[in-house]
C-alpha cells in the first residue's frame, strides 16, 4: 500500500527539471517536493492533479504526441482518468504527461491555498471535461 503524505510538503521545483520553455511536469514538481520518494511523489501528484482539476486550472500543456497517447490510453482504459488514488499508476501516467508553467504553478497553488495534507476530489465528469477542454496541446 502506498505511503500517504502525512506532513505538509514544501512545494519546490529544481531548476534542472524546468524545460527550455519554462514548463515542468506535475510529476517532477511532486518528485522535487518529496525528495524523489515514489510513493510520496505519487500521493502528492494525485493531490495536485485533483486540486488543479477542481479549480479548473487551464495552463496544462502537453505535446500532440503525448495527447494522442493519452487519448488512446483513455479509450482502452477508462480508469486512466477515473483512478487518481495515491496508489494508482494512472497518476504516474497523467502527471508525467501534464506540464505546467514552473513560475506560475507555485504561485497559483499558494494563492489558491493548496495543502498537501488535504484530500481533494473531482468527479469523473470534471476530470474528463478538464482533460478534454482545458489541456492545451502545444
Amino acid at each position: 500500500m502506498a505511503e500517504s503524505v502525512n506532513e505538509k510538503e514544501s512545494l519546490e521545483i529544481l531548476p534542472e527539471n524546468i524545460g527550455e520553455d519554462g514548463f515542468v511536469t506535475i510529476w517532477n514538481l511532486a518528485s522535487d517536493s518529496t525528495g524523489g520518494d515514489v510513493a510520496r511523489t505519487r500521493a502528492l501528484a494525485a493531490k495536485i492533479l485533483l486540486f488543479l482539476c477542481k479549480k479548473d486550472y487551464d495552463y496544462v500543456v502537453t505535446s500532440s504526441t503525448n495527447m494522442e497517447y493519452l487519448d488512446e490510453r483513455q479509450e482502452r482504459e477508462s480508469r486512466l482518468l477515473n483512478d487518481w488514488k495515491p496508489e494508482s499508476e494512472s497518476v504516474d501516467i497523467i502527471a508525467q504527461h501534464a506540464e505546467v508553467p514552473a513560475q506560475g504553478i507555485l504561485k497559483f497553488l499558494e494563492h489558491e491555498k493548496f495543502s498537501s495534507v488535504v484530500n481533494y476530489t473531482a468527479t469523473r465528469a470534471q476530470r474528463l471535461k478538464w482533460f478534454k477542454e482545458k489541456w492545451c496541446v502545444g
